[in-house]
């Protein structure tokens, strides 16, 4: 297992440097969503729904402030994008060059890597990178690092634990009772995690056929999680996509990867078009609509069997 995971991200780390370590083309718009304290279901609503839910709130990421781990962590820092009891979403930075000691974590995590290289040095054998587009689950109490990233390591970090940061520095040749014998704690989470580029793409109008959604919406699923109570997926829009209003079952965490969405509250909020890392909380059963501004200037069809290739037997008129 672990050196199929580290033939795959040698392979995403190439597709870093363009944008298929998370399955987008030019003028899609990517999506990285956690849903946490409800099913995950989506439903599709009417246009003209009144929202009752409180806590909708749009941030842009990379203009806030960060707050540095503490002093036995010179190198990290993080941005709290939404914290209750039970659901905390954060924005990390690790910066390149500053190694880290061997750590544990005193709760579990969800965390995803958007961009950079973080490498890890791993006792005794090579150094391994971890890139852009891998998701993997951190235990409670396994150990992990050191690490020294080479590019600057931006992630996303669901737990559900009230305390920050999670990471403790651990002793020297601390070992976790719950890392198998012959591997690292650090070769454990990487058992665990997916390198999300080899999953597939779903359309949302063969998820919920019958309900409006057209194609080019499509979700991918990433983990479900049922003791943390999360769902952790993408979502994708093809250029010039709208969706019919919906909503998610349970509070859900939108971070965008690449492109450019439109998110538009039922209610008569404004909208927000959200860019590169900013993000939205959408509280359980609050409905949105989302678009992709970007132009489509190619062949389509609302059936489209070779989905996501066009399809020569169904032109367009």
């Amino acid at each position: 297992m672990y050196r199929v995971i580290g033939l795959v991200l040698g392979g995403c780390l190439a597709a870093s440097l363009g944008m298929a370590q998370f399955g987008g083309k030019p003028g899609d718009v990517v999506i990285y969503a956690v849903t946490a304290k409800g099913s995950a279901a989506i439903n599709v609503v009417p246009a003209g729904r009144t929202n009752t839910a409180s806590g909708y709130q749009v941030i842009d990421t990379p203009k806030q402030l960060t707050t540095p781990f503490g002093p036995n962590f010179p190198g990290e820092f993080f941005v709290t994008l939404h914290t209750e009891p039970g659901d905390s979403f954060r924005f990390i930075i690790q910066k390149e060059g500053i190694e880290t000691q061997l750590n544990t974590f005193s709760a579990a995590g969800k965390l995803f890597i958007a961009e950079g290289v973080d490498r890890l040095l791993i006792p005794n054998k090579k150094p391994f990178d971890l890139t852009a587009g891998l998701f993997a689950p951190f235990p409670a109490t396994v150990d992990f690092g050191p690490e020294l990233p080479e590019f600057e390591a931006r992630s996303f970090l669901w737990t559900a634990s009230p305390t920050f940061p999670l990471l403790q520095p651990a002793p020297p040749g601390y070992k976790s009772p719950i890392t198998p014998a012959g591997l690292t704690g650090s070769e454990y989470v990487l058992s665990l995690g997916t390198p999300v580029a080899l999953l597939p793409w779903v359309g949302l109008n063969f998820t919920y056929p019958g309900q409006g959604w057209k194609q080019g919406t499509d979700i991918r699923p990433i983990e479900q999680d049922g003791v943390a109570g999360t769902v952790i997926r993408m979502i994708r829009l093809r250029p010039g996509k709208v969706t019919p209003a919906f909503t998610f079952t349970g509070n859900t965490h939108l971070a965008v990867l690449q492109g450019s969405v439109t998110l538009t509250p039922t209610s008569g909020a404004p909208a927000s078009t959200l860019t590169k890392f900013q993000y939205a909380f959408i509280p359980n059963g609050y409905s949105i609509v989302l678009s992709n501004p970007a132009v489509y200037s190619g062949p389509t069809s609302d059936f489209n069997p070779f989905y996501p290739y066009p399809n020569p037997f169904n032109p367009v008129k």
